[in-house]
């Protein structure tokens, strides 16, 4: 049960950065978790990515970035060149930075960096709910 002296008025509350009802507004715990929400939405974007890499890699797969040319009697197919006068032979000719290394390796780094952040939260919480039953 969540107990304070002086409930209706937190703002007179002796213990305002160890209160149960004021851990929320601890502002070491508040800017963490905008932190991780940032990671966390960074992550989200990181993955579509690499969705997106997945498919345009499907689309070349399946030749759809290829014209048919006859040569020599012979009907083949050959890439499309893009507005950089490149060949389209990977997904990154196709959109610029859709490279999977850069992609996965970026994951496996938001990936630690939500980690350490979890980690850290934990920690916060242990110690606030450590001081909060010292008071009661």
């Amino acid at each position: 049960m969540i107990k304070c002296e002086s409930y209706p008025n937190h703002h007179i509350c002796r213990h305002l950065n160890t209160c149960e009802l004021w851990i929320p507004t601890n502002t070491r715990y508040i800017n963490l978790l905008k932190e991780i929400k940032f990671e966390l939405k960074r992550l989200n974007e990181l993955n579509q990515r690499k969705r997106q890499y997945f498919k345009v890699l499907t689309e070349i797969c399946d030749f759809k970035y290829s014209r048919t040319v006859c040569i020599k009697g012979k009907l083949v197919k050959i890439p499309k060149i893009n507005a950089l006068n490149e060949y389209i032979t990977k997904p990154e000719d196709v959109i610029v930075d859709l490279n999977f290394n850069v992609i996965s390796q970026e994951i496996k780094d938001t990936e630690c960096i939500i980690r350490e952040l979890r980690k850290e939260e934990q920690n916060i919480l242990k110690i606030l709910k450590k001081r909060a039953d010292k008071y009661d």
